[in-house]
């Protein structure tokens, strides 16, 4: 159609990153697959042409002892990588996981 612009569909994409709680303990799949302590895999999906990529800015991960003890360095880190080649990042802050220790999935006023 004569002038009209269609934008090009974009690849978007997303890293498991599912934070189980099981009894009191976690089990984080950021760190069996290894992506913990690879950012080289952000350069690889900017290089794969991902424009945009589901990230995990979990409260398990961030702050597992509540928001008074807080660790934002890791993923203020990740979220420079991801920006640099110009992805955009898709801030997940609760992925199939559990919330914070404190929460529970089965209390009614979770959400």
């Amino acid at each position: 159609m004569k002038g009209t612009s269609v934008t090009p569909p974009e690849m978007w994409g997303g890293i498991e990153c599912t934070v189980t709680r099981i009894g009191d303990g976690y089990v984080d799949q950021t760190f069996l697959s290894g992506h913990e302590h690879r950012e080289s895999d952000l350069h690889a999906f900017a290089g794969l042409g991902i424009r945009a990529i589901r990230y995990p800015v979990l409260w398990e991960r961030v702050a597992p002892d509540g928001l008074a003890k807080a660790d934002w360095r890791w993923t203020d880190k990740r979220l420079a990588t991801i920006r640099n080649p110009g992805v955009r990042p898709i801030a997940g802050l609760l992925h199939h996981g559990s919330g914070p220790r404190e929460t529970s999935l089965a209390e009614p006023d979770f959400p």
